[in-house]
């Protein structure tokens, strides 16, 4: 059975992977000037969540825990695993860079928490 990307029971299977060192948990936004769409990776929690509930970010896989070594898999293909990473696709007018800092300074604040209440 297919699980939606948007499921809070998915979001709720988001840990930080403990093999990793704050250095290694990086986050990665990646498009081209002829794109519609940016890349983006993370290895943090919060910003995996709230990828995970955004409405426009196309899940092209997720990094689970499997036998204490990390795995790629489809979103379909998580079987309650843990996941500790996330490649989505969002549209290019999704992005902003502010000429304000935002109030909060954690990463996960990237992502707007208002995908999380919808």
């Amino acid at each position: 059975m297919a699980v939606s990307t948007a499921s809070p029971a998915l979001r709720d299977l988001v840990r930080e992977d403990p093999d990793l060192t704050p250095q290694e948990k990086e986050t990665t936004i990646r498009f081209a000037k002829d794109e519609e769409h940016a890349t983006v990776y993370t290895a943090e929690a919060g910003l995996t969540r709230r990828l995970l509930a955004h409405p426009n970010a196309e899940v092209e896989e997720l990094n689970v825990l499997e036998d204490g070594a990390t795995r790629n898999v489809a979103p379909s293909e998580v079987s309650g695993r843990e996941i500790v990473g996330v490649r989505a696709s969002v549209p290019v007018g999704a992005l902003k860079i502010r000429v304000s800092s935002r109030s909060a300074p954690g990463h996960a604040e990237v992502v707007s928490e208002e995908v999380l209440s919808e």
